[in-house]
């Protein structure tokens, strides 16, 4: 029973180490993601510890348990946004991101939940097949203005806006999919940059995946730095599938340089993406939108028939002016896009 409970317990301190650290292979990286429940584990070498009735063992155990609890509890459990200005003014743009599976999505039902409820549309793994669908479907009633790079299999990649858009040349692409603009609202001093984005997954049946993934990762996070230069005050939103859980380090690190994960600001509690064709429900969360000089004010996730990810449904207040500027205003206003169809929008806080 001694070695069964330390065994337990070992395996907990490791994958909260796993959590910790860089990833450098797929051992470590199925330790981090199985860090949200590591705490059933832990609960069962503290039980067996218990039972052993070996005080420094139990002790061990007893840590091991808060620490699995805390540290994943704390990124999934509790927002983090920071108080706005009390003059702040922002302008609400609804994101909606999703992983079409190949370009198998419903587009009918695709196209209806985008009109009802978001302002632009980021899409990986876009097909020719599926842009001519989505476009049969009607999306570019709503959606007149687009940015696509449909491609074969899992490559392809998109933005639909009401918006006008620009586009903005990335900085490194190796390993990652990814598109981006700027985008012309009303009401806005800067023009916000969207990205539309999808990091290959670390974890497929061709050798070097996970390689693979490191370079997509990394290249990711050079043109979230490019974004944030090319932007400057303006807000940058990305958003996609980056095949990346919060418990993987190289995830936490791309929050840097202003950039901040929607769920975390708004404590969106349980909100796995992937896998979601099964009888059970999701149990990872590898679909994110960050954002930067701007805040998340609800997330939720959709079910998309024929995708296997819950898309996203993310509100995103843009501040109208500079923080300087806002503080010299009088009170906080929210401000609708001009019209914007559907501009008033749905109760969408989860």
């Amino acid at each position: 029973m001694s070695v069964l409970a330390l065994g337990t317990v070992l395996l907990s301190i490791a994958a909260l180490i796993a959590r910790a650290l860089p990833l450098t292979n797929v051992v470590s990286l199925v330790f981090a993601v199985s860090a949200p429940y590591l705490f059933v584990v832990a609960l069962v070498g503290l039980v067996l510890s218990l039972s052993t009735r070996r005080i420094t063992l139990v002790v061990v155990a007893l840590v091991t348990l808060v620490l699995a609890l805390a540290v994943p509890g704390s990124w999934y459990f509790t927002g983090r946004a920071p108080s706005q200005p009390a003059a702040s003014k922002t302008v609400e743009l609804r994101v909606l991101a999703s992983n079409l599976r190949k370009g198998q999505a419903d587009a009918t039902h695709f196209v209806r939940l985008a009109s009802a409820h978001a302002d632009v549309i980021k899409v990986s793994e876009l097909t020719p097949d599926a842009t001519k669908r989505l476009v049969s479907a009607g999306i570019t009633a709503d959606f007149p203005h687009s940015l696509l790079k449909p491609e074969p299999d899992a490559s392809g990649i998109g933005i639909w806006s009401r918006y006008p858009l620009t586009a903005v040349e990335p900085a490194k692409r190796n390993h990652v999919s990814l598109i981006a603009g700027r985008m012309r609202i009303p009401g806005l001093e800067a023009d916000p940059l969207v990205v539309s984005l999808h990091i290959t997954s670390p974890v497929t049946a061709e050798s070097g995946s996970f390689r693979r993934w490191q370079s997509g990762i990394a290249h990711a996070k050079s043109n979230l730095n490019h974004f944030a230069q090319v932007a400057g005050p303006a807000a940058v939103i990305a958003s996609g599938d980056f095949n990346s859980t919060p418990d993987m380090r190289q995830f936490r690190d791309l929050l840097t340089d202003g950039y901040r994960d929607a769920a975390a600001q708004v404590g969106a509690l349980w909100e796995p993406t992937f896998p979601s064709r099964h009888w059970f429900p999701p149990l990872i969360t590898i679909d994110h939108v960050l954002t930067r000089n701007a805040s998340a004010s609800s997330l939720k996730t959709v079910k998309v028939p024929g995708s296997d990810h819950m898309a996203l449904l993310a509100t995103v207040q843009i501040p109208m002016h500079s923080p300087a500027a806002d503080e010299a205003a009088g009170s906080f206003v929210q401000v609708k896009p001009w019209g914007v169809p559907g501009a008033a929008g749905d109760a969408r806080g989860s």
